[in-house]
């Protein structure tokens, strides 16, 4: 059988293998897995994202269209039905280690500019993102109006984010400040006024962030 050297095969030799599998095997990823392990449903969920399916069903048939090239991927046919039981069963924690250590090597070779502090510069804010409450019911936040809310922290040495949270519409800025975001000695952090609370201001102080 040829070789077919895919954008999804490029995408996927980025990804440190070995850091993937210690994860999996550490959150037990693959136990009690026969045939589709953590890594076929990361390329998959990978494949979903690059090319903007939006369905279980969607996801399959475009699958089963590349029937052909799936062998070098190291997958076989993918049901909507196991795909659906990884997501819901796997543990997340797998994809969030496999983040940080992509972000690591991030930091390592993105562009530097030439404005900067001497201290580590950071920003914090967050955005509401609207939906269709008619689809995604479990997203209500107002009586006819469904959303959700994704906090980050940006830091602008590599112009990369370096934490993303999502939470439902109605959580404030600065419930999760205090429960998510890591606050780095001798750093700078940038906020608005939705962030205002003079006892997380104290807790700033205690840790010598400016």
């Amino acid at each position: 059988m040829g070789h077919y050297n895919t954008i999804m095969q490029q995408l996927l030799n980025l990804i440190p293998r070995y850091h993937f599998e210690k994860l999996a095997n550490d959150y037990y990823g693959n136990r009690y897995v026969k045939r589709f392990t953590s890594w076929n449903q990361f390329a998959v969920m990978l494949y979903t994202q690059a090319s903007g399916k939006d369905s279980l069903r969607d996801i399959q048939n475009a699958l089963s269209v590349q029937m052909h090239k799936l062998y070098h991927l190291g997958l076989k046919s993918v049901c909507r039905s196991t795909l659906a039981d990884a997501n819901q069963k796997r543990d997340y924690r797998i994809y969030e280690g496999i983040f940080y250590r992509l972000l690591e090597k991030c930091r390592d070779v993105t562009p530097k500019h030439k404005f900067r502090f001497n201290n580590p510069l950071y920003s914090i804010d967050a955005t509401v993102i609207d939906l269709c409450l008619s689809m995604f019911d479990w997203a209500k936040f107002r009586k006819t109006k469904g959303a959700i809310k994704l906090h980050y922290q940006y830091d602008h040495s590599g112009q990369i984010p370096v934490l993303l949270k999502i939470t439902p519409a109605k959580v404030h800025e600065i419930t999760v400040a205090r429960s998510s975001f890591a606050l780095i000695p001798d750093s700078i952090y940038c906020f608005d006024k939705g962030y205002i609370d003079f006892e997380w201001f104290n807790t700033i102080t205690v840790n010598r962030v400016c």
